[in-house]
């Protein structure tokens, strides 16, 4: 088989159908063409065969009606104020057409999302921005000419049978063009129940909620689990809750986070102001060889703690904030699964905590300033979203 070329069996991969449709061939030799012309050296070659499959469906969605694309832009802006994340937009920006800033960030997400070693990678990168112009080129002509995909619009606002909505829930969640880059990596281990509870996508959104912003009607709310039921936490974990907020607030003075220096601080706090036993049990032994920690507490949650971040907090109230380390490592605190517990980093970025953060080559602090919950949304999924 000749590496070089791309085929249907590979484009259908990122569809929620298995036969071809009467448009697919015009958008196989399109992805051809793209890939023809994809030349980030740096990217392995399965990834440009990828990327040039995801921007020939990117013209596909906006032609035919899908509205993915359309629905990951109107969400950006509601929750951030612009369409796209890191790219301004130029005067002829157009929001229902195709546009150069949009081929940008597909070529950024594959690229960033890509399951091989790299450093994170600059939204700024020049081989982005030549990548995505020479796209740009091809897809205008395409744009001309293309066939719509009939089957597409409309599509998601139902199923009509259990293997309809099977296939429509699993290419939602891990094999369209903005979801796939995302769960390459875990795609193979995950099970029905798992794609109701991970976020997936450039905005680590739960299925429900693309459902919501694809879909007109209610024809998903029948599918049993999918969407979120009322979380109720029993009274008596509500009581207890209480009692250690009550008690920390009370330590803190008011403050509802505490940052501490070594074990023996730690253990204090737990036992002497919360009013924990003194006990293994109870004093967390195994985080002895931690150098900091940060308590947090939240009247219905309890409390939280994150160890050795310290360093890169530029809250007032944390006499060990040391902005020079958090200029070499305060990204990680948006980027490192597990580093940040989700509550401690929201707080973190909704009071712009984190002002030192910059990539690796120590540039872009104004870039990650702006578009920080996203990065972290981005990077972390489930690890910024999750339960």
């Amino acid at each position: 088989m000749n590496k070089s070329v791309i085929y249907p069996k590979e484009w259908l991969a990122i569809h929620p159908y298995v036969s071809l449709q009467p448009s697919d061939n015009y958008f196989v030799q399109l992805a051809n063409t793209l890939y023809s012309s994809c030349s980030i050296p740096e990217l392995p070659d399965f990834f440009r065969r990828k990327l040039s499959l995801y921007v020939a469906a990117y013209l596909e969605d906006v032609i035919s009606e899908l509205g993915l694309w359309k629905s990951f832009t109107a969400e950006h802006k509601k929750l951030y104020g612009k369409r796209l994340p890191f790219y301004s937009l130029s005067l002829d920006y157009l929001d229902d057409e195709i546009n150069e800033e949009d081929i940008r960030f597909l070529v950024w997400n594959t690229w960033q999302k890509a399951h091989y070693e790299h450093d994170y990678v600059h939204p700024m990168d020049k081989r982005i921005e030549e990548q995505a112009h020479r796209f740009y080129e091809i897809l205008s002509k395409a744009y001309e000419e293309a066939p719509a995909n009939d089957w597409l619009k409309g599509c998601m606002n139902g199923f009509g049978s259990e293997k309809d909505r099977e296939r429509k829930l699993n290419w939602l969640f891990g094999h369209s063009y903005l979801t796939e880059p995302s769960m390459l990596p875990y795609i193979e281990k995950v099970t029905p129940a798992d794609r109701f509870v991970v976020p997936v996508g450039p905005l680590a959104l739960f299925l429900w909620e693309m459902l919501d912003l694809l879909s007109d009607g209610d024809a998903w709310r029948q599918v049993a689990g999918l969407y979120p039921p009322s979380s109720v936490i029993p009274e008596e974990i509500l009581r207890k809750n209480a009692e250690i907020y009550r008690l920390f607030v009370t330590g803190t003075r008011g403050k509802k986070q505490v940052y501490l220096s070594g074990y023996d601080s730690l253990k204090r706090f737990l036992t002497e102001i919360l009013q924990w036993p003194d006990d293994e049990q109870h004093t967390l032994p195994q985080m002895k060889s931690h150098r900091n920690f940060v308590l947090m507490a939240d009247a219905q949650k309890g409390i939280l703690l994150a160890k050795d971040v310290c360093e890169y907090i530029a809250d007032p109230d944390n006499p060990f904030y040391d902005s020079q380390k958090a200029r070499q490592e305060a990204f990680r605190m948006l980027t490192v699964e597990t580093l940040c517990p989700p509550d401690l980093l929201v707080y973190c970025i909704k009071h712009h905590y984190l002002p030192d953060a910059a990539f690796s080559d120590g540039s872009g602090n104004q870039l990650i300033q702006e578009n920080a919950d996203f990065i972290a949304r981005h990077a972390l999924l489930y690890y910024y979203r999750g339960d």
